[in-house]
């Protein structure tokens, strides 16, 4: 009885609300949340330091993390390639030659590398088995703990041996970084392939006879040791297309759980660590999607320009088929126009295998088509090889009067160039048609060619000449202005200096006639 009671049109309305209320639930649960593009996946070497490196950077980790950094703890260091970046601390066990020359490769390739020192952990053999890696990239940690007993951290006490580092070089690493401390850190020394990143201040040394002193600070000795300036705590370098930072230090990046007292907050708290943090990984970690399609697509311009056009065809198809989302769409524009030139080239090679198979075949006239077809392609591309070998083709076949008309083209568009100026596309022209001419063995084409090429670099010499004339009158005129305006002055101080001299003579006279009245 109730429904009877129910107005129909008002029951259809609030069907249709439920159904669509229904479905836009479903849209938006069907609908993947973006997330952020990975920044890059970092792996951290546990397997060779007596330290529990794990548990000293676990907070680091955690703040990685929140960046959109992937981290992953390692003992073993020889498979590198799904990563982004190796970070090696405070390592007091030797590197196999298989590992070493896995991160060689890794870096090579493009990989970021983090080394941290420490002082007190490594031993000399330690340091010793660490700069077989390190000095290999311009890096060699030193056996010293970095005091300053004038500007340090005070927690419950002064601490000489925890140093405020405040002089940095400009560069992505130190960007918006002002102070930062070491814990026990140690210095480094550098070869000319490495760039110095921080270093100490006036009072700050490496202490080599820290052990002793109980890492209180001895004396400094500036015949064993490094202050100041001298004294470098960061350095980094670029090794094939890689990136590495090493820094004399791992307890700055410390969490909480791997301190205690007297320390009030996490080491990664203080000043800039976590900005400098960040900042390392931003810059080594260079193997991200984006940066690797850069990566690819100079290399396969590089194949274009090669003839290897069906490598770049592989590659280009591949980064055809990413989003324009994560490679950006002036690349996807880059990459289509790469895939034109290298599907031309391509088609450049079918037509020029055509040509010669239709010259084995004596078919002189299709040989000819195909083989022109393909001189033009090249010559778009500037393949100058392939050109050549076009001109070879067809002087063999003995299409004679196209090759003719091709040159006489070639020339007439480099004289129009230099009509134009153009001097440098003007040679270029030129030269491809006396290729032509020599080829056909016509000596006056070739005589042509030279008579033009020679006029055009009378031309060039002229111009430099008539710009160096210019600039030595320029010189001469701002000399001989620079000579006349002192002629000015000397004249004007003498004509002032004259005057007075003769107004002095005058006044005697003067005085003598008022006398007489």
């Amino acid at each position: 009885e109730r429904l009877k009671c129910v107005n129909p049109f008002k029951l259809m309305v609030y069907k249709k609300t439920q159904i669509m209320v229904v479905s836009l639930f479903l849209i938006a649960v069907c609908i993947p949340v973006q997330t952020q593009e990975l920044e890059g996946r970092i792996l951290i070497d546990i397997g060779h330091s007596s330290q529990d490196i794990q548990r000293i950077l676990n907070d680091l980790v955690r703040e990685l993390q929140l960046n959109n950094y992937d981290v992953e703890f390692t003992m073993s260091i020889l498979y590198l390639d799904p990563y982004d970046v190796l970070v090696i601390a405070a390592p007091t066990k030797p590197f196999a030659a298989e590992e070493l020359d896995s991160i060689h490769q890794f870096v090579e390739k493009g990989g970021g590398l983090l080394l941290l020192g420490e002082s007190g952990v490594l031993s000399t053999e330690n340091v010793e088995n660490f700069n077989v890696l390190a000095s290999y990239y311009g890096f060699e940690f030193q056996r010293d703990v970095v005091v300053d007993t004038e500007n340090n951290m005070v927690l419950d006490k002064p601490y000489p041996e925890i140093p405020f580092i405040e002089n940095f070089a400009d560069h992505p690493v130190t960007r918006n970084v002002r102070k930062i401390f070491l814990v026990s850190g140690c210095s480094m020394i550098l070869s000319k392939k490495a760039q110095s990143l921080a270093w100490g201040g006036e009072d700050t040394y490496g202490d080599r006879l820290s052990e002793i002193y109980d890492f209180r600070g001895g004396t400094y000795d500036p015949s064993l040791e490094k202050k100041g300036s001298d004294l470098i705590v960061m350095a980094c370098t670029e090794s094939g297309t890689g990136k590495v930072v090493a820094l004399g230090d791992t307890s700055l990046f410390r969490g909480r759980s791997a301190t205690g007292e007297p320390w009030s907050q996490d080491p990664l708290e203080y000043y800039d660590h976590k900005r400098l943090a960040l900042n390392i990984f931003d810059w080594i970690s260079v193997k991200t999607e984006s940066a690797q399609v850069q990566v690819l697509v100079a290399h396969a311009e590089d194949l274009i320009a090669q003839g290897r056009y069906e490598e770049a065809i592989a590659i280009l198809e591949d980064l055809k088929s990413l989003s324009p989302r994560i490679v950006g769409w002036s690349t996807v524009r880059d990459v289509t126009l790469l895939l034109t030139r290298a599907n031309q080239g391509l088609e450049a090679d079918r037509l020029l295998e055509e040509g010669k198979k239709y010259l084995d075949e004596f078919n002189c006239e299709e040989a000819s088509k195909s083989i022109e077809k393909a001189f033009t392609i090249y010559e778009n591309h500037g393949n100058t090889q392939k050109i050549q070998e076009c001109v070879s083709l067809l002087t063999e076949c003995g299409d004679k009067e196209a090759l003719l008309a091709k040159a006489d083209l070639l020339l007439e568009e480099g004289r129009t160039l230099f009509l134009q100026k153009e001097y440098a596309e003007a040679l270029e022209k030129t030269e491809e048609a006396r290729i032509v001419y020599e080829n056909l063995g016509n000596t006056e084409g070739v005589g042509n060619c030279d008579d033009l090429t020679e006029e055009i670099q009378n031309y060039q010499r002229k111009e430099q000449q008539t710009e160096e004339e210019l600039q030595r009158n320029r010189i001469i005129l701002a000399v001989l202005l620079i000579v006349a305006t002192a002629i000015i002055v000397v004249l004007y101080v003498w004509r002032r200096m004259r005057t007075r001299e003769e107004r002095e003579e005058l006044r005697p006279y003067t005085y003598r006639r008022r006398d007489e009245y």
